[in-house]
Order: structure tokens, then C-alpha cells, then sequence
């Protein structure tokens, strides 16, 4: 296809648009059914030679060598699960069905152990079985034939283990005890179901009867017995009842008078009982409420020392704790004022030595120096005198010149002046002179 592709595209450059994308068109068809015919192809090889085995059925593969469990070699292989991909021309592969087949067993006239002849009726299940052991001989014997075949084949086989197992046992075997039946049957087909590779699922029986009515006849002599031991244990059940009845009705008046008797002792037992309580919750009565009072009494008392203590307290809190406190108080008042006028009293007297040595240290001028020292007392006690003068009303009288209004005004220097000129006549110390500012001739003061 490349090859026949090469030239068309070298050619290109030469064919109209129009034809180089139809042409384009008709190679992507081209491309598109070469594609979908390999699938196709490929689908139909998977079909053909992919095979996948079925959950009710075996795969037998000839042309693939297989080891048995005995160590002989087989030319096939059974696959029981999964899939088999089948080598072409070499290997051809068969399914085989392992489905169950009923198969119903209906064998007359059977002689069995006694010489009686029985008609059985049973009903089975088989199928091919699945153990790997015994499964290539099923493959051996059935592969390719219909199922009839393999039916027919173990149709035959339980009908002849059914008669050689009923010849084995009675009829009343064959009849009560089918189960064990079925097991015997099941033991002794076993072992040819094995060689053909078959599996016996369930077997159940039907029936069992006999022409000559000897089941029958053993089922009725059966019944007889039966209605016979009935009605003798019946009997014997009623005999029984009617003594156990007797015995019952005796050891229940017994019983009945032992009871009332009982009674009356427990009801005298009772009363004592009831006498003794009752006597023993009186004194029990009585001593608790002797131990009430006690109690009331001892809680009374526990109460008041209580309080006494709690009004102790509170005068001791209240009275007590106020005027100590107080008392401690005041003591030490006393002593910050004591402390505080005795450092007053050391400063006034430090104060006055001190005073004392600059006085004697100045000379002379140690008058002069202590009234200035003083200047700041002298001018408050002045300015105190001075305020202590109180004019409640001032009529002033102006004789038509004008200086009595200033005569007034100029009153209260001189009111200083007098008190200055009172303390120089005390002192002997001219404060006015010594606040007076210097004359400007005389070159300073002293």
C-alpha cells in the first residue's frame, strides 16, 4: 500500500486541490477498512482458537501430553477452569458436559434375602465427575457420545448394584431401614462409577412393595401388635394411674393434716414471735427515746457552751479587741507628740545656743543682728497690731482744703512708725533706721 501510496504523493504538486483531497478521502476509507477487516480477522482467529471453559462442562485438549497421577502419560489434557488458546493444525479441543442427569430405577421381582420378591422404585442423580483422579476415564469412555449414552450406561449399572444389594437384605430391611439401603447401594456402585469416570449424586427410594403381600401382611401383623401393646399399656397405664391416684389422695390428706398441724405450730410460733418482737421494739422504744432525751439534752449543753464561747468572742472582738487597740493607739499618739515636742524642744534649745555663740561671736553688732533675725516676727507682730485695729465708722470733716481726707490715709503709717518707735524704746534698736535706705554722701552705712 505504501507502494502504490509513493507515487500518488510525488505526484501531488501537479493535481488540482479538488482531486488531492478526494484522493486524500479514498486513502483515510482505505485506511479505515484495512483496519476494521484486520479486527474482524482477528475476532474470527479469537473465535476459533481462544475457548473458555464453562463452569458446568470440561475442556479435553488432543495434542497436549499430560502426566496422570499413576505416572502414565496421556496424549490430551482436561481442563476443568480458565481457557485454552488452541495451536493450529496441532491440537483440536472437545467440550464435554458435566451437567447432572436423573435417572429413574424401577427394578421388579427382585428376590431378596428370605426368598420374598420385591419391586423397588428409586430415583438418582449422576453426572461426570470432577475428580481429576477419575476424570480421564469418564473422558476415555464418553468423549463425543450423546448424553443417552452415558444415562443408559448408569441406568444399567445402579439397576445391577439395586438387585445384588436387595439380595443382601430382607424385606423389612429394604423397608424400615432405607437409608442404610441407599448407603449400601451407594458403597457398592462406588467403585464401578469410579472405572467409568461417573459420579452418584443423591439416590433416594420411593417405594418398596411385593406382589405376595408380605410387607403388607407384616404391617398389619405389625398394627396388631402394636393396638395389642397399646391397649395392654393402656391398661396397665390406667392400673398404674389409678394406684398412683390412691397413693396421692392418701399422702395428700396425710399431707393436708401434716400441713395443719405445721400450721398451728407455725402460728403458735407466731404469736410468740410476734409477743417477743413486740416486747423487744417497747424496750427498744423506750431506750430510744431515753437516748433521744440524753442526746437532746447533750446538745443543749454543747449548744450553750457553744454560744458562751461565741459570746466570748464576740465581746472579746467587739470590746475587748476596740479598746486594746485604742489603748495602743493612744500610747503611741502620746509618744509621737512626746517625741515630737522633745526634737522640738532639742531644736529650740540647739536654736538658742546657736543663737548664744553668734551673739558672742558678733560683738557689738549681735543686737542688731538678732532683731534682723527677727525682723520677719517684729513686722508680722506689727502687721498684727495694725490689723487688730477695727474703725467701725469715720466721719471726716473738711474744712474746705482737701487734707483731711489725706490726713486719714496718712494715719496708718504712722500708726507704724508709733509701734517701730515703741520697739526702739523696748530694744533700744532703731528699726526704722536700719530699713532706711543710705544716704548718697555719706559713701555706705554700717
Amino acid at each position: 500500500m505504501l507502494a502504490l501510496l509513493a507515487p500518488v504523493n510525488s505526484s501531488m504538486g501537479s493535481i488540482p486541490s479538488d482531486a488531492a483531497d478526494s484522493q486524500q478521502l479514498v486513502l483515510v476509507g482505505g485506511s479505515a477498512l484495512a483496519v476494521a477487516f484486520g479486527l474482524l480477522v482477528f475476532l474470527a482467529l479469537l473465535r476459533r482458537f481462544l475457548f473458555v471453559c464453562r463452569p458446568n462442562e470440561l475442556l479435553v485438549v488432543a495434542g497436549k501430553k499430560h502426566k496422570l497421577a499413576s505416572g502414565e502419560s496421556a496424549n490430551y489434557t482436561v481442563i476443568q477452569a480458565g481457557s485454552h488458546w488452541r495451536v493450529p493444525f496441532l491440537q483440536t479441543v472437545s467440550r464435554m458436559d458435566i451437567r447432572l442427569m436423573p435417572i429413574e430405577l424401577s427394578v421388579t421381582k427382585v428376590l431378596s434375602n428370605g426368598g420374598i420378591p420385591l419391586d423397588v422404585h428409586a430415583i438418582s442423580n449422576i453426572k461426570v465427575t470432577s475428580n481429576p483422579q477419575y476424570t480421564y476415564n469418564a473422558v476415555e469412555r464418553f468423549l463425543t457420545l450423546p448424553p443417552q449414552a452415558i444415562h443408559m450406561t448408569a441406568k444399567q449399572t445402579l439397576e445391577g448394584a439395586l438387585r445384588d444389594v436387595i439380595s443382601q437384605l430382607t424385606p423389612e430391611q429394604v423397608n424400615e431401614d432405607r437409608i442404610e439401603f441407599a448407603n449400601r447401594l451407594l458403597e457398592t456402585t462406588s467403585e464401578v462409577f469410579d472405572k467409568l469416570g461417573l459420579h452418584l449424586d443423591t439416590l433416594k427410594i420411593q417405594r418398596v412393595e411385593d406382589e405376595a403381600k408380605y410387607l403388607v401382611n407384616i404391617a398389619r401383623t405389625q398394627i396388631a401388635n402394636a393396638v395389642r401393646d397399646a391397649e395392654n399399656a393402656e391398661n396397665q397405664a390406667n392400673q398404674e394411674f389409678k394406684q398412683e391416684e390412691a397413693a396421692a389422695r392418701q399422702a395428700a390428706e396425710m399431707a393436708q393434716k401434716q400441713g395443719e398441724i405445721g400450721i398451728s405450730q407455725k402460728r403458735n410460733e407466731l404469736r410468740a414471735l410476734v409477743g417477743q418482737l413486740e416486747g423487744n421494739a417497747q424496750a427498744v422504744e423506750r431506750e430510744a427515746v431515753v437516748a433521744a432525751e440524753q442526746a437532746r439534752a447533750e446538745a443543749e449543753q454543747e449548744l450553750q457552751s457553744v454560744r458562751q464561747e461565741l459570746e466570748t468572742k464576740r465581746l472579746q472582738c467587739e470590746v475587748v479587741l476596740p479598746a486594746e487597740a485604742a489603748r495602743k493607739g493612744a500610747e503611741l499618739l502620746a509618744q509621737g507628740a512626746a517625741a515630737q515636742q522633745r526634737e522640738q524642744g532639742l531644736a529650740a534649745a540647739d536654736t538658742t545656743r546657736a543663737m548664744s555663740q553668734a551673739l558672742a561671736t558678733a560683738g557689738p553688732d549681735a543686737r542688731e543682728m538678732f532683731v534682723l533675725s527677727q525682723l520677719d516676727t517684729l513686722v508680722a507682730q506689727v502687721a498684727q497690731k495694725v490689723r487688730s485695729i477695727t474703725v467701725n465708722e469715720v466721719q471726716v470733716i473738711d474744712s474746705g482744703d482737701g487734707r483731711a481726707l489725706p490726713a486719714l490715709a496718712a494715719s496708718f503709717p504712722a500708726i507704724v512708725s508709733s509701734v517701730f518707735g515703741s520697739l526702739k524704746e523696748l530694744t533700744g534698736v532703731d528699726v526704722q533706721a536700719m530699713l532706711a535706705p543710705p544716704a548718697s554722701g555719706n559713701g555706705g552705712a554700717r
